[in-house]
């Protein structure tokens, strides 16, 4: 049986090739908690598949969401487990009275850092998630370049926020999207740089209707390598 482990999941790993995310909403941080102790559960209890690498829960700090993120060693391996009936990979979100959410696969298209990191590096606490729609995979490829072009423009390419650790770019699989997830030493930090940078820089980049997303706590993460428990 896979254990929980309290180690944080390397977005970047070279034997990933596709993320499957999915966010849910519940009413209150009561019944976030107790899902969350259901999810592991049978992260913990449930045959592993061949092909998923490992799987991260995070806890929105709204008390109202969660969010699931799945590395898959290929999007074929994840494809013909999503067709088998009963897949064991993803939770059955009903047997927690919640409303599922529309999971969708993403590639990992760019990931940036600060030039210069704290040594030694803080442990990311807070994780800012974003969703925003596009036309097909090279509109969102020329859109994260885009923004990414304009952030240096007017910030600066060392990227030297307080707190920011990494910013992860994907774009979906069937090119309809981009799921932005976001490393940051605290919430606060995290918060500041979303109103002073992101915020303006979403405006001009035709997004602000789509907003900055929702902020997330790491809650666990369950590998096919990792028994650490927590």
């Amino acid at each position: 049986m896979l254990t929980a482990t309290d180690i944080r999941p390397t977005i970047e790993r070279d034997d990933v090739a596709v993320a499957l995310v999915e966010e849910v909403f519940t009413d209150d941080v009561e019944r976030q908690r107790a899902a969350a102790a259901k999810v592991v559960g049978h992260w913990e209890s449930a045959e592993w598949p061949a092909g998923l690498v490992a799987q991260s829960l995070f806890t929105g700090t709204d008390g109202k969401s969660l969010l699931t993120y799945a590395q898959w060693s290929s999007g074929e391996a994840l494809a013909e487990h999503l067709r088998q009936p009963g897949s064991t990979a993803r939770f059955d979100w009903a047997t927690a009275g919640i409303a599922p959410g529309a999971p969708k696969a993403y590639e990992l298209y760019r990931r940036v850092q600060p030039a210069a990191l704290p040594d030694p590096v803080p442990l990311a606490r807070c994780f800012p998630a974003a969703v925003f729609a596009m036309d097909n995979r090279e509109a969102a490829r020329q859109w994260v370049d885009g923004l990414l072009d304009n952030e240096e423009q007017n910030e600066g390419a060392d990227r030297a926020y307080p707190g920011a650790l990494a910013a992860n770019f994907h774009v979906a699989a069937d090119g309809s999207g981009i799921f932005l997830l976001s490393e940051w030493a605290s919430e606060a930090e995290a918060v500041a740089h979303i109103e002073e940078v992101i915020e303006p820089l979403l405006e001009y980049m035709g997004q602000a209707a789509a907003g900055a997303g929702r902020r997330y706590h790491f809650h666990t993460m369950v590998s096919a390598i990792g028994k650490s428990a927590l």
